[in-house]
């Protein structure tokens, strides 16, 4: 049953609480600025830890994505040449499957004379194309599409064959005789062969490596 504090009681409770405010509040604000501000963050060697931790992610994570963004240019080769096999597929409707003479590099030159009078693959393959675009492998980084219109290499023992009679196809078969191939190994990477890092069209529309 509840019993109701007398006066007296209730004011020496409040003096109580008073007394304790104006000792222990004081001593608390105190003890706050006071403290060693180091217990509140990172210790130097805690911070020095944390950082070795983060250098090591970044080592690990940097190849990773070096790796990757390879890859990724190496799709979208495969993605472009897939697509030039569809624009020789068009090409070789109109000429009775007869593959176009081109120049091999249409910029190589001898005595300041081109080496060859043939036209760029680039422009035998203009009218089929969608977009020139087609021709540029993303890992192209030494100018080859601004200088020969195609970052690929026409391979010329194909020029004003019928499909399929050129001597690679007729000893190995067109899965073993390229059409088209990066004209340096763009997509080279820690691991990878040379014949990996280059991607080439095949006379059977197949693209890959050449092994």
């Amino acid at each position: 049953m509840f019993v109701p504090l007398k006066r007296d009681a209730i004011a020496c409770n409040r003096a109580r609480w008073t007394r304790y405010t104006e000792i222990i509040v004081p001593f608390w604000k105190s003890s706050l600025m006071t403290r060693d501000p180091r217990r509140s963050g990172f210790t130097l060697l805690e911070l020095l830890v944390v950082i070795a931790i983060l250098a090591l992610l970044l080592v690990m994570l940097i190849p990773a994505v070096a790796r990757a963004k390879v890859l990724v240019k190496d799709a979208k080769c495969k993605h472009n040449l897939h697509g030039a096999a569809i624009t020789f597929q068009m090409y070789l409707h109109d000429t009775n499957d007869v593959m176009p003479e081109a120049a091999q590099m249409p910029s190589a030159t001898v005595d300041g004379e081109p080496v060859s009078d043939d036209p760029r693959i680039a422009d035998v393959l203009a009218p089929f194309l969608d977009r020139p675009e087609l021709l540029r492998c993303p890992a192209d980084n030494l100018g080859y599409f601004e200088r020969e219109g195609s970052s690929y290499e026409y391979h010329t023992n194909l020029g004003a064959r019928k499909v399929g009679t050129d001597f690679l196809s007729e000893q190995w078969g067109e899965a073993s005789s390229p059409v088209l191939n990066d004209y340096a190994p763009f997509h080279w990477m820690k691991g990878r062969r040379r014949s990996e890092s280059i991607n080439y069209l095949f006379t059977d529309g197949h693209v890959g490596d050449f092994e």
